[in-house]
């Protein structure tokens, strides 16, 4: 495992993804090895949850509009050539302005109902992501556990703000994305359940959500799994197919 400077973890709702994740950062660092995990949420040095995406002159525009909140926006923002990305969650701007919250909210990059760039644009900020994580991360020497930061979260964002993008073209996408993390030496372990519909319930169970255990999220969630196990079988990354019900680990490229 030291060699492997990130390990992610993939599957559907349900699966044991967070949980397994966390055992394993406190088994590594039992055992001597530094290691920090993030999971799904804000403040992931990835994903981009609660960030609002603007061009250069409306952030300029902005910075006119909130003065109080100037030096925040500065301090905060992901500045791009072409664009800015602001959080706006967590952490929460200072001073605290509801107004300006609900208006980064109305410009959220990819946590909305619809997209605010093209596709080819939502594609370029998370190259350049990780991109520049890969680069931070060479030169870091703990391990680091990521949840649903290949997979998950880049693919329900997609099917969500791009319906018409093709399976093909998300397949592609996401094997690039692998590719820039590959001088990481990352695994992928994909926890897998035979039956959907189960892992679904459970989480239904747990996280109160009943609207998740419907015919058709399942069918949504069948047809992600599928598409995930394809994208699997030609990713430039070691990755490893868990059988979360049999417990049996199958390697599926190295």
């Amino acid at each position: 495992m030291k060699s492997n400077r990130l390990i992610l973890f993939e599957g559907i709702p349900g699966s044991g993804k967070t949980t397994t994740a966390q055992i394993l950062q406190q088994y590594m660092m039992s055992i001597g090895i530094e290691a920090s995990v993030f999971i799904e949420g804000s403040e992931h040095p990835i994903d981009l949850p609660f960030h609002a995406y603007f061009h250069k002159n409306e952030f300029e525009e902005l910075l006119h509009n909130y003065p109080e909140q100037e030096e925040w926006l500065n301090r905060h923002s992901i500045i791009e050539e072409g664009y800015i990305l602001i959080p706006y969650k967590t952490p929460e701007p200072e001073p605290f302005h509801a107004e300006l919250i609900d208006f980064l909210g109305a410009k959220e990059f990819c946590y909305s109902d619809k997209p605010v760039v093209s596709f080819t644009n939502f594609k370029t900020v998370f190259e350049r992501r990780f991109e520049r994580y890969a680069d931070i991360a060479m030169n870091n020497q703990e391990v680091i556990i990521l949840e649903s930061a290949l997979f998950q979260h880049q693919i329900h964002d997609i099917n969500r703000l791009y319906p018409e993008i093709a399976a093909s073209d998300i397949n592609e996408y996401i094997t690039g994305l692998a590719e820039i993390l590959r001088p990481l030496n990352p695994v992928l372990f994909y926890l897998s359940q035979n039956s959907v519909s189960e892992s679904l319930e459970h989480t239904t169970q747990i996280r109160s959500k009943p609207h998740w255990w419907t015919a058709e999220t399942i069918k949504y969630y069948t047809n992600r799994k599928s598409l995930e196990l394809d994208i699997l079988k030609d990713l430039p990354i070691k990755s490893i197919i868990i059988d979360t019900q049999n417990m049996i680990g199958t390697t599926c490229l190295i």
